[in-house]
């Protein structure tokens, strides 16, 4: 990804948090995951894992929350 497209990613993801916040936050880390169809073989998927350059454990455990706040976890859990 270039630097230019992981800054406006950022700067989205920021922009969000700005939104729908009620108090100023600061975005330190964020991690996507992504899933692509290959359409010449459609029994294969391609998975991209882009995020700051923050360590493995913070990027593993944002990917860990996400999947609680999936299975029916409210944001307020702690």
């Amino acid at each position: 990804m270039s630097d230019a497209t992981l800054q406006a990613v950022h700067d989205a993801i920021a922009a969000h948090i700005a939104d729908t916040s009620d108090e100023p936050l600061l975005l330190t880390d964020w991690h996507l995951t992504a899933a692509a169809a290959i359409p010449t073989n459609h029994e294969q998927t391609m998975y991209f894992n882009i995020g700051t350059n923050s360590p493995y454990h913070h990027r593993l455990g944002l990917a860990y929350r996400g999947l609680e706040l999936l299975e029916g976890g409210s944001e307020d859990d702690d």
